[in-house]
């Protein structure tokens, strides 16, 4: 059915005051949401300083129903999944924070600890090589990217990287742990033996650093070496050392 000219008229002043009452409301709401937004993302962020991952995890993902483009909030519920072992959504987070912001060399490399836990060592590899790109100083970057190249068998490509990890920080001993690991997966002994050393140098009264010692000396052959670290370890508090030595040494 046609309108006549007064009934379009009638219409449309209907239609214009619903237009205008729709885009009053819009305005006079955006600073409220505004508000709302950056309310949540202060409570999702002292959340995360006091460990509270699933209310930071629950804030983040409010912010993002009302702002599907906050890239601060896609990375900051990212890495609270990640901390939740959310891994899955911890990757589609930290690559919706990328798609926002390419140069987030965090978001790579905490998609990549993501990918790495997944077991997906080819793409840990490539996140953490753009994170290693962005910032070459780091250590813990050189220490992941090694734990994917174990992932690969790469086991030399790991030593090199935990030996940057080392160079970069040097009081970090685990990093003395880890390429001793990798080291005796290419059957070089002599290289796992001389990483225990300066980790018994640097620790002398810890026993697991010789009960570490003994177990690489043993897989190289040196049995006397072995049971005289494990005798060592049993002197410092070790007593499961003791079974080592009778299992081996006698």
């Amino acid at each position: 059915m046609k309108l006549n000219n007064r009934k379009k008229d009638d219409f449309w002043r209907v239609i214009g005051k619903q237009i205008v009452c729709i885009v009053f409301v819009l305005l006079t709401s955006y600073p409220a949401i505004a508000q709302t937004e950056k309310a949540l993302m202060k409570r999702g962020f002292e959340r995360l300083e006091s460990q509270n991952f699933e209310g930071a995890e629950i804030d983040f993902g409010m912010v993002l129903q009302l702002n599907e483009t906050n890239k601060f909030a896609y990375f900051n519920r990212g890495f609270a999944r990640k901390m939740l072992e959310k891994y899955p959504g911890a990757v589609q987070d930290f690559t919706h924070a990328l798609e926002l912001d390419p140069s987030n060399v965090e978001a790579y490399f905490h998609r990549g600890v993501a990918r790495l836990m997944l077991e997906d060592f080819l793409g840990a590899m490539s996140d953490l090589n753009f994170a290693i790109r962005g910032n070459p100083k780091n250590p813990l970057f050189y220490k992941f990217r090694a734990q994917a190249k174990c992932g690969l068998q790469d086991y030399r490509g790991a030593v090199t990287d935990y030996t940057t990890a080392l160079r970069l920080n040097p009081k970090e001993t685990q990093y003395l742990l880890d390429r001793a690991e990798a080291r005796l997966n290419i059957k070089d002994f002599e290289g796992a033996v001389k990483d225990l050393d300066i980790l018994v140098s640097l620790n002398p009264n810890d026993f697991t650093a010789y009960n570490a010692r003994a177990h690489i000396k043993y897989q190289g052959g040196d049995i006397n070496g072995a049971c005289l670290d494990w005798s060592k370890a049993g002197e410092l508090g070790d007593t499961n050392a003791y079974g080592m030595i009778r299992q081996y040494c006698n």
